[in-house]
């Protein structure tokens, strides 16, 4: 079972040939983890190419192996990288193969990701209207957003803020360095911004 980083590389899963024949052509549909994505297959179809498709958000792939009997005979491998906005603690996440109905699964485990940080100092806006910031960090993900003391954070990561706990709340002990979020700010003249900004592990 691997372990992923994320961000970090995809990492292969592999599948030990089970030599059985079929009679028609078979078809492989592999559903990835939650948090992960399908980046590559390895099916080394044989002495015909398998006709393989990964979904466009890598959710799923799909291979078939060519007309006729057919036997799997040679390993088969699925190559899954962990999305950066996975969950900040360890966990282990299944998805599966399914072998013309027949399931078996795939497993990883998401490794320890390191607390995200923005980058501003905030205070309770009036009227449980946001986040009001009252500093930001020079060259944090924040200053490079272009958020600015006396913006307001309304939403963080696609949750309405009303104040300033609520914002930390989205972030401390959830999100990792490397996600990208989402932040939409009210700036003093009333103008409302959205930016998509990477949280960093150091300031």
């Amino acid at each position: 079972m691997p372990e992923l980083d994320a961000p970090g590389a995809a990492e292969p899963v592999t599948y030990p040939p089970d030599h059985r024949t079929r009679p028609t052509s078979g078809t492989f549909v592999f559903t990835a983890p939650p948090h992960t994505r399908i980046t590559r297959l390895e099916m080394n179809c044989r002495p015909r190419p398998c006709a393989e498709a990964i979904a466009t958000d890598g959710s799923t792939a799909t291979a078939r192996t060519g007309p006729g009997r057919w036997r799997w005979n040679v390993p088969v491998r699925v190559w899954l990288q962990a999305a950066a906005n996975a969950p900040m603690q360890r966990a282990r996440y299944s998805g599966n193969l399914s072998v013309d109905g027949e399931r078996q699964p795939l497993d990883v485990v998401i490794t320890e990701g390191r607390q995200g940080l923005f980058g501003i100092v905030r205070e309770d806006a009036p009227n449980n209207s946001g986040a009001l910031v009252s500093d930001v960090v020079p060259g944090s993900p924040a200053d490079k957003a272009g958020i600015r003391p006396g913006d307001v954070i309304v939403s963080f990561n696609g949750r309405v803020i009303t104040n300033a706990r609520e914002q930390s709340a989205a972030r401390v002990g959830v999100l990792r360095a490397g996600a990208v979020v989402p932040v939409t700010y009210r700036r003093p003249d009333g103008g409302v911004r959205t930016a998509e900004v990477t949280l960093v592990d150091t300031l």
